[in-house]
């Protein structure tokens, strides 16, 4: 897995890791850590899978939702998507599997979550108050955004300590 691999090795690294993923099954997906950890963990790891495990993990995260909440991140992604021009499918439903391979196929173009959710380099960087990583603070302004890209950090982080 070569990049996963050595972000999980050391010590230090791996606990902060697992730390992460122990809240996000403690709760409700969205709560137990910052809009800011949400964007480093899964900038770190949603690009070191292929296509086929960070489906998975996508579809997994989305089950942890109920499926009033499936429905609004449904709703919410083909509102953003459209209002910003980005093909879609017309029959996205909220099934974690469709909600899971949209995301998939929005991720595999680099910049596209962060163009689709963000507002790219207005809102700032990680450095700079008020900016979160790339544009995906207004995204995580959304608890449903939120839980999302944690679940996917993390389902991708436990099956690579599984391993």
């Amino acid at each position: 897995m070569g990049m996963l691999d050595d972000l999980l090795g050391s010590g230090k690294r791996q606990q902060e890791y697992s730390d992460f993923v122990r809240r996000y099954d403690q709760g409700h997906p969205s709560e137990g850590y910052s809009d800011q950890e949400v964007v480093d963990r899964y900038r770190d790891v949603a690009h070191a899978v292929p296509r086929d495990e960070y489906a998975q993990a996508a579809q997994e995260a989305l089950a942890r939702l109920s499926p009033e909440e499936r429905a609004s991140f449904a709703r919410m992604l083909q509102q953003r998507a459209a209002a910003k021009g980005m093909p879609l499918p017309d029959n996205v439903t909220s099934s974690p599997r469709d909600l899971g391979d949209a995301l998939t196929n929005i991720h595999e173009i680099p910049g596209r979550l962060r163009d689709l959710f963000g507002t790219g380099a207005s809102e700032g960087t990680a450095t700079e108050p008020g900016g979160a990583a790339g544009g995906l603070g207004s995204m995580l302004s959304s608890p449903l955004a939120k839980a999302a890209l944690a679940g996917i950090a993390a389902m991708v982080v436990k099956r690579a300590m599984n391993r």
